[in-house]
């Protein structure tokens, strides 16, 4: 059934609702003073044209646009201008007054306090009224310049965080500052806006058979946005790092993922954001993380800020290297897995039972609490675990804190599985022998 088209507003309510949203915008505003002025009811000093200036120069929300051509669907500008919108909110700063600590959110600084600064401090009527506002016209270039920054750095991260290799979306952008009315950034007698246009940054996709199928692989590396100029920085390696016999080490191997590893990355790895993946990623080849060569695949190190919590599992290829999936550090396919499968007796379907294969459910656990436990983990090589297990418990990797999982008894569980009595020294014995 087509809906029904809603009913133009009239003139009168049109003009009854703008004087709403112009009373509204004085009520903050007039908030806010109040605060910043310790209750000086300085803003009660200046004349209507000014309070009408200040309204008539007021930074209304970004918006976001989509460069011609790119396929940049709906719902995900809708998804980024949420995350945007929600920063900025959160986002607080120091107004830099003399003799104050005095902070708004970022969103009410472009909103409401950059436009009473520009009037104070750009417009010649109003230039008498800077002695009034002294202390609070110090550090108005300064403070303005630092939060277009703050604004330009939440873009750029949030950018960044919704790069998506598995939909082959590197994410770039512009940022641009104009008028409502106007095609340059001149005032013309609208609201500001700060523009957003999104675009993609090509990647390379390829075909190629791995162990008799043919699979399409992506090619990764870390973004770089400076100065609204977008850009790759491919993901390669020497090829000596694979140990080939014969090969030259000053080859550079390009770096290229399949969708499956991409999923198992944000799955296992427990990625705040797509994003995430091709950092780790760049991180591992960039920095020459340990590479384990097994048969005829590679396990690259993956680390959390130096921490180890995993593999890139991956191929030698024409000449590329593809990652083909991840694997946590305590997965039955590593070789601290089969080192803790080997003590504790464990098969791959145990583990899942236990849940010894899920991030969350280790670092979140009690399982520094039990001494035996701890040895077992780090007899298998699995120390990374105990020390995000910890570093969780102070409010380190905030991402990865589960509240719902903190009250587990991991190592009560695991030592009745696996039968440890009291001591484990006899276990032990047992295992070595």
């Amino acid at each position: 059934m087509a809906k029904k088209k809603k009913k133009a507003k009239t003139h009168t309510q049109i003009k009854l609702q703008a004087l709403q949203y112009r009373k509204a915008y004085y009520e903050q505003l007039r908030r806010l003073c109040t605060y910043i002025f310790d209750g000086e009811p300085l803003l009660d000093l200046l004349p209507k044209p000014a309070m009408d200036a200040i309204y008539d120069n007021r930074i209304a929300a970004f918006k976001i646009r989509v460069e011609p051509g790119a396929k940049i669907t709906k719902r995900f500008v809708k998804i980024l201008r949420t995350h945007i919108d929600n920063e900025i909110k959160d986002k607080y700063f120091d107004m830099m007054l003399p003799d104050k600590e005095k902070t708004v959110s970022l969103h009410d600084y472009w909103r409401y306090i950059n436009p009473l600064e520009s009037v104070i401090f750009s417009c010649p009527p109003y230039a008498s009224w800077r002695e009034k506002f002294s202390d609070f016209c110090l550090n108005m270039e300064e403070r303005s310049k630092n939060n277009a920054w703050e604004f330009a750095c939440i873009v750029n991260n949030a950018c960044y965080a919704y790069c998506d290799l598995g939909k082959q979306a590197l994410y770039k952008y512009t940022l641009e500052y104009r008028g409502k009315e106007a095609d340059n950034e001149e005032y013309s007698g609208g609201l500001f806006y700060q523009i957003i246009t999104l675009g993609l940054i090509p990647l390379d996709v390829r075909h190629v058979e791995i162990r008799g199928k043919v699979r399409p692989v992506v090619s990764t590396g870390e973004v770089k946005h400076r100065y609204n100029e977008s850009s790759i920085a491919p993901t390669t390696f020497p090829l000596s790092l694979l140990g080939i016999e014969g090969s030259s080490g000053d080859t550079e191997v390009p770096v290229y993922i399949q969708q499956h590893a991409v999923n198992r990355t944000m799955q296992r790895a427990c990625c705040m954001f797509p994003g995430s993946v091709p950092s780790l990623i760049h991180d591992a080849f960039i920095k020459k993380r340990n590479i384990i060569r097994e048969k005829d695949r590679y396990l690259v190190e993956c680390c959390y800020y130096d921490i180890k919590i995993g593999y890139f599992v991956g191929m030698y290829v024409d000449g590329i290297f593809v990652i083909l999936t991840f694997l946590l550090i305590t997965h039955a396919g590593t070789p601290e897995g089969r080192k803790l499968a080997e003590l504790t007796g464990l098969q791959r379907d145990d583990i899942s039972f236990l849940a010894i294969d899920d991030l969350k459910t280790l670092i979140n656990s009690d399982i520094g609490s039990d001494e035996r436990i701890m040895r077992i983990f780090l007899e298998a090589g699995c120390e990374s675990i105990l020390d995000m297990n910890f570093q969780v418990s102070i409010g380190d990797f905030y991402w990865l804190y589960d509240e719902s999982k903190q009250a587990s008894e991991f190592s009560k569980l695991l030592a009745e599985y696996i039968q440890l009595g009291d001591s484990d020294d006899e276990y032990f014995e047992n295992e070595k022998e």
